[in-house]
This record gives structure tokens, sequence and C-alpha cells, in this order.
């Protein structure tokens, strides 16, 4: 006895690539996910920009402190002994959109003062002008800073970030 063994014929043929539609597919899947981190990547980089402008104006708040905390004298006018510090101070300028570390010395006879540097916030980031107090003054002998205050500054997307000053020169970024 004999048994016969049916040998069926595959009816799938061998794919040798891919089809067009397989690859629209996967190029369409591509091009909204790199849409997608590219506008994930711009918004990142605005808000990193504003922290950065925040966390540099914050740092010349806190060297106006330390220094006139330490004594230490800078410029051209107050580097010579007969003249005294009195105090640093970081000025703000909304017309400009920068900030300035001056000292302010004096000989007995008279006052004076020198501009140590001057920043800039970058483009798109600005102080915003409704917040108190534009320049921020840290006496030599009496510690702390002679008005307390905020500075806001902000992106075009009202994003923002506060520069707190408190009342013993203290400096937090909120």
């Amino acid at each position: 006895m004999m048994t016969k063994f049916k040998v069926q014929s595959s009816k799938f043929k061998v794919s040798r690539g891919f089809t067009l539609i397989e690859l629209m597919v996967v190029l369409s899947i591509i091009a909204v996910l790199g849409t997608l981190g590219i506008a994930g990547f711009t918004a990142y980089n605005k808000v990193q920009i504003l922290q950065t402008s925040a966390n540099d104006l914050a740092a010349t708040l806190n060297l106006a402190r330390s220094r006139a905390l330490s004594q230490v004298k800078i410029g051209t006018n107050c580097s010579n002994q007969n003249n005294s510090l009195d105090s640093y101070e970081v000025q703000t300028t909304s017309v400009t959109n920068s900030y300035s570390l001056v000292i302010h010395c004096s000989n007995g006879l008279s006052s004076f003062f020198d501009v140590i540097y001057s920043k800039s916030l970058p483009a798109n980031i600005s102080f915003d002008v409704s917040t108190s107090p534009i320049s921020y003054l840290f006496p030599v002998l009496k510690g702390g800073v002679t008005a307390s205050g905020q500075i806001v500054i902000k992106d075009n997307n009202n994003n923002h970030k506060n520069i707190i000053v408190n009342s013993l020169g203290g400096v937090s970024i909120q």
C-alpha cells in the first residue's frame, strides 16, 4: 500500500524589497517625529535663554554684594589709596535692556563712580518696566542693600523670571 502525498504549491511569493506604500508610511512617521522634535527643541532653547539671562543678572547682583562686603576696590578712579570705597551698585536700564555693575568711591571732597562692566540682555528678552527699583545699591559698611525688590525679565512668549533681592542683599530666582 502506497500513500500518496499531496504537495501543495505555496501561494506566497518571496518578497524582495519594500513596497512604495511601506516606504511612504515610514517617511511620513519620520517627518512627523522630526517636526515635533524641532518644535520641542526650539521651545526648550527659548526657556534656557531666559534662565541663563536670569542667572547672569543674579550673578552680577551677588558679585556686587560680595565685593561690597569684602571691600574690594576695582576701577581706575577707586584704586587710588586716598579714595575710599562707598558702595557697589547694579543699574538696570529697560530702554536698552542692559545692566551695569558700578563702583562708587569718594575722597572726602567729592564722590565719583566707575562702570566696571555693562551687559545687554539677549534679543527677545527684556525687563518688565512695571517692577520696582531700577538700581540696587550695596553699601560697604552697612551690609545688605538700600532698597529690596524684584527684577522681572520676560521673553516674547510672556515667560518670565523673577530675581528677588531681599533687604540683606540675598538674591534668589523664581
